[in-house]
């Protein structure tokens, strides 16, 4: 560390960065419902955060695969995830197609916008799992008016 960034007490001038994880998130349904790849993606992210970019958070599935040495698929999924429970909203979307390519940029729910006049909307903490119905609900096979026993005969009581 340079003596430039040093005060005259010897502290430096400026305090070191960090990831804050609140328990209030933490203890959400939707923090609960993330796989450990997708939180830890959540912080690879929060890393990217200065206090001034939110917003304009640049991370694409390459960045994650690189820093956490995982698939493509296995990145992608943990981004989507991230989405779907209201942790991240994409604001604009990155694309190869372009002349310059670029990756997408992020917005944590968390936060201010940066970028906009929008307060923190934290969507993570409306977010519930949905009951999934994984057998359908089928038709009876046989009517319920109709005789039981075989047609034409009747039935000795």
């Amino acid at each position: 560390m340079s003596k430039s960034r040093l005060r005259k007490k010897g502290r430096d001038s400026k305090p070191d960065r960090h990831v804050r994880l609140y328990h209030t998130m933490m203890r959400t349904e939707a923090w609960r419902s993330l796989t450990a790849v997708a939180r830890v993606v959540y912080v690879e992210m929060s890393i990217r955060y200065n206090g001034s970019n939110n917003g304009r958070i640049v991370y694409a599935v390459r960045d994650a695969t690189r820093s956490l040495k995982i698939g493509v698929a296995t990145a992608a999924a943990a981004l989507r995830m991230l989405q779907e429970r209201g942790f991240i909203v994409v604001m604009v979307k990155g694309a190869f197609s372009r002349k310059v390519r670029h990756a997408t940029e992020w917005r944590h729910t968390e936060f201010p916008n940066d970028a906009g006049p929008e307060l923190a909307t934290r969507d993570y903490e409306m977010w519930t799992a949905k009951i999934q119905n994984t057998v359908p609900v089928a038709e009876p096979m046989v009517s319920s008016a109709e005789p039981i026993g075989t047609p034409g005969r009747t039935m000795a009581v």
